[in-house]
């Protein structure tokens, strides 16, 4: 089930809501409702999604009690890395096999051995890499002694299954959610209930009115490359602005929409986001992009691999490959990997002493647009390789290739036209983020600030418009795919 969906938003959350409300002060029936109407969601389309899930599921549960009624240290690794051992396993049999199959035949030929190995395909369960990255946060946990065993099964699974978070995050650690999921939660208070409605509309909105007719900007270009008259020339930067974008939109409308679900619920999920689009380096970038991923990858990669201990050199080498670690958990490919080490490369450039200061000394005004504008544009070449590693690769040559034909085409039709729909979609939406960026904050917290009027006009605004200028054939969450 999607969350753009009438059937998510008229009948799905409406009427497991009201069966919440009826049950919540038992904590065990309303805990089995949240799991049984979870499974409903996730299991939508076909009951064998949650087959993997529910292994893993199951397999750290009892770790995590083994870890737990064990005082040796050295058995209780062997418990750990038991664990990790599946939960990769898991996941690479469903993400990475068909890729690594494929690769390894490719060696073969380069070698010319004759020899294939049979590529094995199979269907990736949607949220498979965020599930596998909570429970494998659950038990390092339980192994640090960071967080006590949690002995209810029934409270792991619902950790695990919560509907909101499941499909595309945010990724919560067991701190995040456990200890709400084990007491009788009171109903959203007056302001929790705005935020709430504030997160869903916003992040509705943003993803059917922004996000989708964006990826229509995005299909222009293409269009443009590859049918008569073959206009390249500017297209590649309608194409790269309008993905970067577009992804941005969409990814957090559904951090926005799983965020104002889950506190329906009186269950608060971590920020995801924090106005990423105005970062003017990579590491503030990675401090306010998913930023659950970004802890999770500092405190369970990073940091165990040395973080900022030894040498310069070796500095740089555990950021690389906790980078090209990150970029692979996006997604089976070269191309993935590339964009990770293309973000380490970008932060070991800006650690550098002269770029550092520059940045920092950047301040306000011009100074602050310069240094937010070059680091936009190779943001955005970034996510050209992010494309490229999500099935496009045939699309990204030839919009690398039309930027060398950019400066004559500022004046032809296809460009205005795309021209004009980017700035139709981008500008607004900028608008709004600046002006939750300036506040430190997100646009659905400036939306519940405002008056009950004026919050009700917006909300009110943003549901018609979306009925207006939502396509008959949107787009999946983008996410979905990892």
């Amino acid at each position: 089930m999607v969350f753009q969906s009438f059937v998510f938003f008229l009948a799905f959350l409406p009427l497991l809501l009201g069966l919440y409300v009826l049950v919540r002060q038992s904590r065990i029936l309303s805990t089995i409702v949240l799991i049984v109407g979870s499974a409903i969601f996730y299991a939508w389309k076909t009951i064998w999604w949650l087959v993997p899930l529910v292994i893993v599921a199951t397999v750290d549960y009892f770790v995590g009690m083994k870890m737990a009624n064990l005082t040796d240290d050295r058995i209780r690794k062997r418990w750990l890395i038991l664990s990790l051992v599946i939960n990769l396993a898991m996941l690479s049999a469903f993400k990475y096999l068909g890729w690594f199959t494929g690769t390894l035949n490719d060696l073969l030929a380069v070698f010319g051995i004759a020899a294939t190995v049979p590529v094995i395909t199979t269907t990736l369960p949607p949220g498979i890499s965020f599930y596998t990255f909570e429970t494998m946060s659950y038990t390092i946990d339980v192994y640090r002694r960071h967080f006590r065993a949690e002995p209810s099964y029934l409270i792991y699974l619902n950790f695990v299954l919560f509907f909101p978070h499941l499909v595309a995050g945010p990724i919560l650690r067991p701190g995040d959610l456990i200890g709400q999921l084990k007491v009788v939660r009171p109903l959203p208070t007056p302001d929790e209930l705005r935020l709430a409605l504030s997160q869903i509309f916003w992040g509705l909105f943003k993803k059917i009115v922004f996000a989708d007719n964006l990826g229509d900007v995005v299909s222009y270009a293409v269009r443009a490359t590859t049918t008569p008259p073959y206009e390249s020339g500017g297209v590649g930067l309608l194409y790269a602005v309008g993905f970067t974008l577009q992804i941005y939109c969409d990814f957090s409308a559904y951090s926005d929409i799983a965020r104002g679900s889950a506190l329906l619920f009186g269950i608060k999920l971590p920020r995801n986001f924090l106005t990423p689009i105005f970062s003017r380096s990579p590491q503030e970038f990675w401090r306010r992009w998913h930023i659950t991923l970004s802890t999770w990858i500092r405190d369970y990669v990073y940091i165990p691999l040395g973080g900022r201990a030894g040498s310069y050199l070796r500095q740089s080498v555990t950021i690389l490959l906790t980078m090209g670690l990150a970029g692979l958990w996006h997604g089976a490919g070269f191309m993935f990997i590339c964009w990770g080490f293309f973000h380490g490369v970008l932060i070991l450039i800006y650690r550098l002493k002269t770029v550092h200061l520059l940045i920092e000394r950047s301040g306000a005004g011009l100074p602050a647009l310069a240094s937010w504008g070059v680091f936009f544009v190779i943001n955005t070449f970034g996510w050209l390789m992010f494309r490229a590693g999500s099935g496009h690769e045939h699309e990204f040559r030839t919009m690398v290739d039309s930027f060398g034909a950019f400066p004559g085409a500022l004046l032809s039709h296809t460009f205005l036209e795309g021209l004009r729909q980017l700035g139709l979609l981008g500008i607004p939406m900028l608008l709004a983020d600046w002006t939750a960026y300036r506040r430190d904050t997100e646009v659905p917290e400036v939306l519940a600030s405002l008056s009950t009027v004026r919050l009700s006009t917006a909300l009110v605004s943003m549901w018609f418009a979306g009925m207006i200028f939502a396509k008959r054939s949107g787009y999946d969450f983008i996410y979905f795919a990892f």
